[in-house]
């Protein structure tokens, strides 16, 4: 006996009415569409043309490609690529990662950092100047990554990793902010139809997703041919949700006297 054919994912208009009673649905409606009405129509024709069947899914870039890096620049990497066996030490469901703000030190890593994909990457933006932001909830990414993009450019480009399922959706806000992206599909442990997204949206989400072998190199890659920052941090810190290189330290010699 046959094993039935799995559902047809939701087309982009179909998961756009599913979500417009939702918080971020309505939230999204009210501050991006209803202000700038056309801008928001280019963006979901847009999306809704893309071809999201590859390894990488860019959004169409407005003049020539700049390199990657410098404090524009953004790496946002769900929250459900942490370890969960370890678990990851920040806890899962949250913008947090103790390891790529320094928590620990020059003291061991714990196990769960040591083989997490986050960290590697993190600290290979980190080289190049650029913010890193663990994507959590639709809500979030609206407040902490559309919005300011679109009002006060706080970041032109970024590189994303996230489920097939939301690749549309996703690049619906990133063309509505002007924000050019670059996006890698989850190659297992992804969302693949909406209740489960949902659910995920909410912090449920049980599996880790992992992005392909190739889809990890090509970010890498871009990654390690960005220009080193002009000031080198350690470590991130903190700003709203968005970890960001801290500031070095003043010299002695350049303080105020």
């Amino acid at each position: 006996m046959e094993c039935a054919a799995p559902p047809p994912p939701l087309g982009l208009w179909s998961f756009i009415r599913h979500s417009l009673f939702r918080e971020y649905g309505w939230q999204f409606f009210l501050r991006i569409v209803l202000p700038h009405p056309l801008k928001a129509l280019r963006a979901i024709r847009t999306a809704a043309a893309l071809d999201v069947s590859g390894d990488r899914v860019d959004t169409p870039a407005a003049g020539h490609e700049a390199p990657f890096g410098g404090p524009r620049a953004v790496l946002g990497l769900g929250f459900c690529m942490k370890p969960l066996d370890p678990p990851c030490p920040s806890g899962r469901f949250n913008h947090d990662c103790a390891c790529l703000e320094g928590r620990f030190g020059n003291g061991p890593l714990p196990a769960a950092c040591r083989q997490c994909a986050i960290r590697e990457l993190g600290l290979l933006a980190l080289r190049s100047g650029a913010a890193v932001y663990i994507m959590t909830s639709a809500r979030d990414i609206l407040f902490d990554l559309y919005l300011p993009a679109l009002r006060y450019r706080t970041f032109t480009t970024g590189l994303f990793t996230l489920c097939r399922f939301s690749l549309r959706p996703f690049a619906v806000g990133l063309l509505a902010a002007g924000l050019r992206g670059r996006m890698w599909p989850f190659q297992s442990g992804d969302c693949r139809d909406y209740p489960t997204w949902l659910r995920a949206d909410g912090g449920d989400k049980n599996d880790r997703t992992v992005i392909s072998a190739a889809g990890h190199e090509m970010i890498r890659d871009i990654l390690l041919a960005a220009p080193p920052a002009l000031v080198r941090s350690t470590a991130y810190e903190k700003r709203g949700e968005i970890l960001v290189p801290q500031a070095a330290p003043a010299a002695s010699g350049d303080e105020s006297q």
